[in-house]
């Protein structure tokens, strides 16, 4: 037997990979900048020229192609296309090697980083970071590469917590950013602050008035693109989500919240609603506003209550009830018996005759079983008693008026403090944030935040509690004018012309809850807190069968 022999085969020198023989390297570059301001897309071009310059002028590389990312962030590959294409070209076996600038040009995150590493350098192809010399391809690369993409990351981190305070520090200081684009019925004015668009305003006060008269979302987007009216979006119609974003902006009544939504973290750059986990600033008064503050207010409580409607029909899916613009009625007309909601029912008489009346949802669905004496109503006798019942009730509503007035300036009288002064209360304040920033520059000069830690918490406490107060007082102050405001809004609806036909409209705007007690009585609850019991003439008289 021959005697066993070891033989040592020698590298191929020169190359990086064997199966490319004598070929020269297909060479790709990889460019990319995170922001879009002129010096960065200066450097952008320069490297991008740079790149294919040296490729081409290297004996041994052909160039493979310049791929390149502009304003775009490192953090996160996917969101990187260029460089998404770069990879799957390589798995296409069309590059044999990729040179970059530095490792925080090919990616900020220290898992991409060796990710795409490990994956290109399993297909033979190698990565070649000028800035730190280091190939890929190459022993002990990755351990360096690991410490430098860290550094990398680190540095991102970094950059992401000095733009999250730069915007905190504005928000802070009361500074505003209006995204124009997306803000329907305002445009920059000539000195930079909002400027209202007259005739998307009106859409906007007709908007908010109807959503208020009992209108559903639904039914108002439908009437907007009925009508043809542009929305926000000019090439889009009008849509419920559309028409819900403007119904609970707050700057259509000249006031903006700051920091409704915060990125998680600067890696996967997740926003999030913020639900308390961060601080939120309320800027009053910031702008010229569209609608009152008052109108608002109250079309807020009124998407409240009907996102909060229960189920009360058993044949009703899930929990949670939808609110119908349809008939007025259908949200204010009650059971006086068990106190259900009453709902509109057609009946078919022997004759073929049709019948709309009103019945309890819980004699509907039950029977007897939960409300043994509830009374059913036809539609034309309930609304001509509730005719009846608004025309009735007008002198006392008058007289309500102004018991109503007189109570509430007095309170506001005896809660007025004319020892609040606001010109010294808004000097101290503007002492005090003068004094933190200059604390913070100084101690970040000197390295002592640690030192002063306490002296800026008490001067940031100061400052709340004067600002707390200040807004308490201005509010006391406003409030003789809203009070005014809501008397004559009231009084202006009480004051028109008494209907003399039953209208949805003016039931939703005057009566909050209606009560059946029997087939002739009922009694109406009036917003402005008045209780008027109303006499029916039924012409219900016996049940044929339901359609």
């Amino acid at each position: 037997m021959a005697e066993r022999e070891i033989i040592v085969i020698p590298a191929t020198i020169g190359s990086f990979n064997n199966a490319i023989g004598n070929r020269r390297l297909r060479v790709a570059s990889y460019s990319r900048v995170s922001t879009d301001f002129e010096e960065q897309l200066t450097s952008f071009y320069a490297q991008k020229t740079y790149y294919t310059d040296l490729i081409m002028r290297t004996p041994e590389w052909t160039f493979a192609g310049t791929y390149a990312d502009e304003g775009l962030s490192g953090a996160s590959a996917e969101k990187r296309p260029d460089f998404m294409k770069m990879i799957r070209h390589c798995k296409k076996g069309k590059i044999d090697l990729i040179i970059t600038k530095s490792i925080s040009r090919f990616a900020r995150n220290t898992l991409d980083s060796i990710g795409y590493v490990r994956m290109l350098k399993a297909m033979g192809i190698g990565v070649i970071f000028e800035k730190e010399n280091i190939n890929t391809l190459e022993e002990n690369s990755e351990v360096v590469l690991t410490i430098l993409a860290s550094l990398a990351q680190e540095e991102l981190n970094s950059l992401s917590l000095n733009v999250k305070m730069g915007k905190r520090m504005a928000m802070q200081e009361g500074k505003v950013y209006f995204q124009y684009k997306k803000m329907y019925a305002y445009r920059k004015g000539a000195n930079g602050q909002p400027e209202i668009i007259p005739e998307e305003a009106e859409i906007i006060k007709r908007i908010f008035t109807e959503c208020l008269i009992g209108k559903s979302i639904r039914k108002i987007a439908e009437k907007l693109n009925a009508e043809n009216i542009p929305s926000p979006y000019k090439r889009q119609l009008w849509t419920d989500a559309t028409i819900r974003s403007i119904l609970t902006n707050e700057r259509y009544c000249g006031d903006v919240i700051l920091q409704k939504t915060y990125v998680t973290d600067s890696i996967s750059k997740k926003v999030k609603k913020n639900n308390g986990e961060l601080p939120k600033i309320y800027i009053k008064n910031n702008h010229v506003a569209i609608i009152s503050r008052e109108l608002f207010d109250k079309v807020q409580q009124e998407l409240s209550r009907r996102s909060s409607k229960r189920k009360v029909s058993k044949n009703t899916i899930t929990e949670q009830g939808k609110y119908s613009s349809i008939y007025a009625l259908t949200e204010i007309l009650i059971c006086g018996n068990c106190n259900t909601p009453y709902r509109r029912v057609i009946w078919t008489k022997r004759s073929g005759e049709k019948q709309v009346v009103w019945r309890c949802i819980s004699r509907l669905d039950y029977g007897q079983k939960y409300c043994k004496d509830s009374a059913t109503i036809d539609e034309e006798s309930l609304q001509n008693a509730i005719v009846q019942a608004i025309n009735a009730s007008r002198g006392s509503r008058q007289e309500l008026i102004s018991v109503l007035t007189s109570h509430l300036r007095l309170s506001i009288y005896e809660k007025a403090d004319d020892s609040f002064n606001v010109e010294q209360v808004e000097q101290r304040i503007a002492d005090l944030k003068a004094g933190t920033m200059a604390l913070i520059t100084e101690s970040i000069g000197n390295n002592s935040v640690g030192q002063n830690e306490e002296k800026l918490k008490a001067m940031s406490d100061e400052i709340k509690e004067l600002h707390d107060a200040l807004i308490a007082y201005r509010e006391s102050a406003n409030s003789t004018n809203s009070i005014d405001n809501r008397i004559n809004e009231i009084t202006e609806v009480l004051e028109n012309e008494m209907p003399n036909e039953y209208d949805d409209n003016l039931v939703r705007q005057l009566i909050s809850t209606i009560k059946v007690m029997a087939t002739d009585k009922i009694i109406i609850y009036f917003k402005c807190g008045l209780e008027y019991e109303q006499s029916i003439n039924p012409k219900v008289k016996k049940i044929n069968r339901v359609a």
